[in-house]
């Protein structure tokens, strides 16, 4: 077994992992502060001198995690982190001499759409070997953070494995996603992705039926398309069944 694939495997089973907690035992909101009109300024002051501190030891933990392991995957799940650490993330996996960093997994913070942008503008300007981007269950990425990450799979050729369970994606992300994974658009050429995760994401409907068959007939790299817990009713469950079936080099995973 060569590197690539042990590096495949490896980045499958972390991201299997979650999507099997999340089934145990319910996905977990991502904190976020609001404000509350009846708090006393005191109180008010309490809760951002909390919030300053979560950030500072979320901080001190990414600077002892962030090294790559040996065969380069950089995990940074569940430490919290924000937009705000975003330029760190940049530096540490792909402009600090020696960074080889084939796998990023930021699975499990409060990233926004702001700070998918931040990467992928990054991204596009540094030459890297990113083969392996998980954003899974960041919420606020949505609809806007895909229109970024379109604009990375456009142009750069390397990313095989995205993974975006619950991070708020509708219909119109589908719909971009579709495109270019089926190169529809000018100068659009199909992206090589070979594993998509839009799990968990419920504002994906009946609504996108047929771009997510588009995808299923027209892509020619897609080997792994997996779809469960979204807000699909059964009747499209079983029609993506049924233009799965044919795909035999496929595997096509959705909820029961």
């Amino acid at each position: 077994m060569n590197s690539r694939s042990s590096i495949f495997i490896i980045f499958s089973k972390i991201e299997k992992r979650y999507c099997d907690q999340s089934e145990a035992g319910g996905l977990q909101n991502n904190k976020r502060m609001e404000f509350d009109p009846s708090l006393s300024v005191e109180e008010v002051l309490n809760m951002w001198k909390e919030a300053d501190e979560m950030q500072a030891a979320s901080n001190d933990r990414f600077t002892e995690s962030h090294e790559l392991d040996n065969i380069g995957i950089m995990n940074l799940s569940s430490m919290n982190l924000t937009d705000n650490n975003m330029p760190s993330i940049i530096q540490r996996a792909f402009t600090e001499e020696k960074s080889k960093c084939v796998g990023l997994i930021l699975r499990d913070n409060a990233l926004t759409s702001v700070g998918v942008m931040v990467l992928v503008e990054a991204l596009l300007k540094t030459r890297t070997k990113l083969k392996y981007l998980s954003f899974s269950n960041n919420t606020a990425i949505g609809d806007r953070g895909i229109e970024h990450l379109v604009r990375l799979l456009q142009k750069n050729r390397s990313i095989t494995f995205l993974a975006l369970p619950n991070t708020g994606i509708t219909d119109h992300g589908v719909r971009l996603l579709a495109d270019v994974l089926c190169g529809i658009g000018p100068n659009s050429s199909c992206s090589p992705l070979e594993k998509l995760h839009i799990s968990f994401n419920k504002s994906i409907t009946d609504e996108s039926i047929e771009v997510l068959i588009q995808i299923l007939e027209q892509n020619k790299t897609l080997k792994t398309l997996a779809l469960q817990h979204c807000g699909l009713s059964e009747d499209a469950r079983d029609r993506l069944r049924q233009v799965a079936a044919k795909k035999k080099k496929k595997k096509f995973s959705l909820s029961e």
